[in-house]
């Protein structure tokens, strides 16, 4: 089967592919330059995956109502000079998660629990 760039485009559309559409083009090229079927395959998937991931945060820090997209390295560290830093990028890291614990912050108010 014969199918144009637009055509594909267009049927991933239908679908809500977006990822894939975004790097369709770059997944074409590998294949032509002799990429398995399946090693391009992979890379779509994974594109998806990707971009849905990025989609889902972006979309969970828009509800969450934070004004800008908070980072480690720019919290004022001096704000708070009894937080522990090392615990805090430990639990951002996400170690708990893989290893089945729970997290709770809890804190006064102003004190940076949802900035981190």
């Amino acid at each position: 089967m014969n199918m144009s760039l637009a055509e594909m485009e267009k049927h991933l559309k239908t679908l809500r592919l977006h990822g894939m559409i975004a790097t369709l083009e770059t997944r074409i090229v590998q294949a032509n330059q002799g990429a398995s079927f399946t090693e391009v395959f992979a890379c779509l998937i994974q594109d998806e995956l990707d971009y849905r991931k990025s989609r889902l945060t972006q979309t969970r820090l828009k509800a969450s109502g934070l004004t800008e997209q908070p980072t480690l390295t720019e919290f004022d560290w001096g704000f708070n000079p009894k937080l522990p830093k090392m615990d805090i990028y430990e639990l951002v890291s996400g170690k708990f998660i893989r290893e089945g614990h729970d997290a709770l912050l809890i804190g006064s108010p102003g004190t940076g629990k949802s900035m981190i």
